[in-house]
């Protein structure tokens, strides 16, 4: 089994982490937990879309969505993930995206307001494209330039 240090995830992190006693085997089952769990939660969540159970598909949909970001944490440790979500390019992304999730879940739960939980579900998934192309060098301008081009954004945007 390969250690964390043999990774690249540094031993200080491992005393700093949340769950400092996980093995990398639990790290690695935990990850594998928690994307399996999304998964299923997001295939639950398009089944109830496609019945017409608009609700169950925002609920499904997000907490699939947290439990999936959940899972990385397992790999690089919680603290890490959080410092790297909230680190200045990322903030507001992060930011959206985990609050259009509560938002979703509590609109869905508490209003039934199903136009509203649906454009929080939209709101999650371009956030989610959004912060995922904050991760691949000039993906943010990259995917502005193709926007422009096929003019599905006005020229002015600026992020």
């Amino acid at each position: 089994m390969p250690s964390l240090a043999s990774l690249g995830v540094e031993e200080a992190e491992e005393s700093t982490s949340w769950f400092p006693s996980l093995s990398w085997q639990d790290r690695v089952y935990g990850f594998f937990l928690c994307v399996g769990l999304g998964f299923l939660c997001s295939m639950l969540a398009w089944a109830s879309f496609y019945l017409g159970h608009i609700v169950r598909y925002s609920i499904l949909l997000s907490i699939g969505n947290l439990v999936s970001l959940l899972s990385t944490g397992f790999l690089v440790g919680f603290q890490k993930q959080a410092q790297t979500m909230f680190h200045e390019k990322r903030r507001v992304t992060s930011s959206v995206y985990l609050l259009s999730m509560i938002g979703t879940i509590v609109v869905a739960v508490l209003t039934h307001k199903v136009l509203l939980a649906v454009l929080l579900c939209i709101i999650q998934y371009c956030a989610l494209i959004w912060y995922g192309l904050s991760y691949i060098p000039y993906g943010r301008d990259i995917a502005l330039k193709i926007m422009k081009g096929c003019d599905c954004c006005p020229g002015t945007i600026s992020i």
